[in-house]
């Protein structure tokens, strides 16, 4: 009932009768703090004087640039952008990929900050990060309003009851025709649609302009024509809103006097230059020490692993700072020898420390098959080039990154690489390949599941945020591909839609979505239930230009073909037969066409255009592949190919098939 739409006036109701039933010495009135500058951090703080917060948002609603400001307010002086997206894949595409920690000292408070990703593809991120929060800040565009990923961020949040939300409505400064309370109604609204509890309905709200520097506590202020600075005010509620870590008290004190019964969560798992194996988490209970040794415990309680703490440290911006000693309740990365941690598994200091509950992250939904590079080209540019580097770097990836699963194949000739979706798995070949390995990649495939002997199939739930122009568009792409469209509405030229859709059919409808909107289009998924499996749907693409020649690619060919297509290499390039050159386009046809552009000329009487390249991300190279495709990764390039390199063989193949099915 608390849900039914309330006017933004009366949207704070809730908190009167939350405050009159709080217990005075807890949640009395706080002094305001003030910012200290330069501060030195003290490492083992009490409880009452920690907060931890998550910063999450819809991608390009200006999170990190918020992130930015509350370091810079925090007394971190930096003229650096994007100070937290430290991965060259982050400062490329622009978006948050790693969940990361810092600290901020306000007054005598210790505000620990995680950066999250908003991209659903890396929700595993977001997941294992908020068990280390008590509080979340919601940011979100005043233009926009709440948005896909905005839904999905939250839902993520609000699944742990005792998690204080903050609003920050941002981008305030911008040209609007929005009216005070509109967008507080609709993120009301979405706060109502996830079930938010009465307390987390008490949530303030705060208007910023997170790239001028300045956040304050009414709308009217925000567009007042006077100076604003700082943040203070967001400051304050973090310190007076969001309740300090709970301590658990396991009752072994006696027995565990040096650190009083430790226990840590595991939240993060990295290797650092210098520290090693280190584990991020948030302490739940005792004290951790450099020098003591420690155990591990999986969820059920069973000792997996024990080691010494090598160090306890803390990240402050893009400095990391030795602390030696944490206390309860405090975020901290504890590096550790003898053993690698692994998230879920708690660091304990004494075998009757219980372990800490966690919840289970979403499922991988799509896999790729990865071996060794074939092509004749094999071994040219990476210095990673076997089977058993592959496999150590998969190891090892997937030990620190929980979304990702990896699977050796029966054979033992390649890996089965599971995640969360395209961008996911994208981010992550492309990371390897700038770290010099060579892999081919298969077609992605959907990771189907048996249940009671029945083979089932994942499901996901999508909204699509478009020009209202490509809304049919969508609408006939999804019911092309076997969706079902649950819901479509329109508000001021940009229509939203909400479908369900097999993951297996799901699969290039970004890249698609991408292209044929311009990237106007905004496309949000994430994993709904098992159903039954059913045959993919047919997934039409145009045919495409296989070299059949080997050499270097000529401009005078080359110019020919993107007459009827689009090219995927430029001139000069090394081919060979097999390789996939481009996409027809002309006379939409879907045979492929065997094509020459080594050609040796001894004159220069043809002439040649500027060649126009059609770049994919890796994710969508991916996508795009048939099932006779596969994709050749190596540091110097991306390339599609075919399965089966020589013509010849592909016709015999294809007959051979075709019989099959007869």
């Amino acid at each position: 009932e608390h849900c039914a739409r309330a006017p933004v006036s009366t949207m704070r109701s809730f908190g009167a009768l939350r405050r009159a039933v709080r217990a005075p010495s807890l949640w009395a009135a706080r002094p305001l703090a003030t910012p200290v500058r330069h501060a030195s951090l003290v490492p083992d703080v009490p409880a009452s004087k920690l907060r931890n917060v998550a910063i999450i948002a819809h991608v390009d609603h200006g999170k990190t640039t918020l992130v930015d400001q509350l370091l810079r307010h925090g007394g971190l002086s930096t003229g650096q952008q994007r100070l937290m997206d430290s991965n060259d894949l982050e400062r490329e595409r622009g978006i948050t990929i790693l969940a990361k920690a810092t600290r901020i000292q306000y007054g005598d408070h210790i505000l620990n900050i995680v950066d999250t990703p908003g991209h659903a593809d890396f929700g595993g991120e977001v997941e294992r990060v908020l068990s280390m929060v008590d509080g979340v800040v919601l940011v979100v565009d005043l233009v926009e309003g709440p948005k896909t990923q905005t839904k999905f961020v939250l839902q993520k949040a609000l699944l742990n009851p005792k998690v204080q939300p903050i609003v920050v409505i941002n981008k305030v400064d911008r040209p609007a025709e929005r009216q005070e309370g509109e967008v507080e109604s609709e993120i009301f609204d979405l706060f109502c649609a996830l079930d938010a509890t009465e307390e987390q309905l008490d949530y303030p709200v705060f208007y910023a302009s997170a790239k001028n520097g300045w956040c304050v506590t009414t709308f009217s202020e925000a567009r007042a024509d006077k100076e604003k600075v700082g943040f203070d005010c967001l400051f304050d509620a973090i310190v007076n809103q969001v309740s300090p870590p709970e301590v658990i008290d396991h009752g072994i004190s006696e027995h565990d006097d040096k650190m009083e019964g430790f226990s840590m969560l595991v939240s993060q798992v990295e290797v650092i230059p210098g520290l090693g194996n280190t584990a991020t988490g948030k302490v739940y209970s005792g004290l951790i020490r450099k020098g003591e040794k420690v155990l591990c415990k999986n969820l059920d309680g069973e000792v997996v692993a024990n080691g010494k703490v090598k160090d306890v440290t803390l990240q402050r911006g893009v400095t990391r700072v030795p602390m030696g000693v944490a206390g309860a309740g405090d975020v901290v990365s504890v590096s550790v020898t003898g053993f690698m941690p692994i998230w879920t598994w708690t660091m304990v200091s004494n075998q009757k420390v219980p372990p800490i509950a966690c919840r289970a992250i979403d499922p991988p939904l799509i896999s790729v098959v990865m071996g060794v590079n074939t092509s004749p080209l094999a071994g040219k540019d990476g210095k990673h080039n076997t089977l058993n580097a592959l496999g150590e770097r998969l190891k090892k990836e997937a030990s620190i990154n929980v979304a990702i699963e990896v699977q050796e194949s029966e054979d033992r000739d390649a890996f089965m690489v599971k995640g969360r979706g395209e961008m996911q798995l994208g981010v992550l070949l492309e990371t390897m390949r700038r770290e010099g390995y060579e892999m081919t990649l298969s077609p992605v495939q959907v990771v189907l599941a048996e249940v009671d002997g029945q083979k089932m199939e994942p499901w996901e739930s999508v909204m699509v945020e478009c020009d209202q122009e490509h809304a049919s568009n969508f609408v006939e792409k999804i019911s092309g591909i076997g969706g079902q469209v649950h819901d479509m509405n329109s508000v001021n030229g940009r229509s939203t839609l909400k479908f369900e859709v097999a993951s297996q059919n799901f699969i290039g409808v970004r890249a698609w979505a991408k292209a044929m909107s311009g990237g106007t289009a905004v496309v949000a998924s994430e994993f709904l239930e098992l159903r039954p499996w059913q045959p993919a749907a047919p997934r039409p693409r145009n045919g495409v230009f296989v070299s059949s020649g080997t050499g270097s690619a000529q401009a005078v060919d080359l110019t020919k073909l993107q007459k009827v297509g689009n090219l995927f290499i430029p001139e000069n390039t090394p081919v060979y037969v097999g390789m996939i050159l481009g996409e027809i386009t002309s006379g939409a046809t879907a045979e492929d066409r065997d094509v020459n552009v080594c050609k040796q000329r001894s004159n220069n009487y043809e002439s040649a255009d500027k060649i126009n390249v059609k770049s994919m991300y890796m994710e969508q190279a991916m996508a795009f592949l048939a099932p006779d495709e596969a994709l050749e990764v190596t540091p110097a390039r991306v390339a599609i190919r075919k399965k089966i390199l020589d013509a010849n063989q592909r016709r015999i193949e294809a007959k051979n098939l075709a019989k099959g099915r007869m």
